[in-house]
């Protein structure tokens, strides 16, 4: 008696395991803001005299700094009205986004921000079966909109 076959995983053809049926991606720049918002948590602390729960006393570590840093580098979208804009258009709540795409492909368009429809479907090769080149160009440049119009 043989064990079935376990599906290989690949991302070009969005087969992940298991784990991340119920993971929710996110784009780099909401990373940050969670991180800017821990650190700035941390600074309160330290300037109160550290009043409050012992696990907030502990100091950052090196690793969260240099994600920190990473994201600061990465981060395409600076601003909460930008984030939300971009998450909308990707990621809509009631699935009457105009545009179909698997949560992956999404956190993909919004953290690598490919200015041309060739750039995006090369990068991110499942978008081949989804958007024609002109479906395809009108997100990527509505995803650049939002990112030249942070104020």
């Amino acid at each position: 008696m043989s064990l079935p076959a376990q599906e290989e995983e690949d991302a070009a053809q969005l087969k992940f395991p298991k784990e991340f049926d119920n993971a929710e991606p996110m784009m780099i720049s909401e990373v940050l803001m969670m991180l800017e918002s821990r650190r700035q948590q941390q600074q309160q602390l330290s300037m109160n005299g550290g009043m409050g729960d012992d696990d907030d006393e502990t100091p950052l570590s090196e690793a969260f700094n240099d994600t920190i840093t990473y994201c600061e580098r990465f981060s395409k979208f600076k601003n909460k009205e930008a984030i939300g804009a971009v998450r909308n258009l990707l990621f809509p709540q009631d699935n009457s986004g105009s545009f179909k795409l698997h949560k992956f492909e999404a956190a993909l368009l919004s953290n690598l921000c490919p200015t041309q429809a060739m750039e995006a479907k090369t990068l991110i090769p499942s978008l081949e079966s989804k958007l024609d080149d002109d479906e395809c160009q009108k997100l990527v440049d509505e995803i650049q909109n939002y990112r030249s119009f942070q104020s």
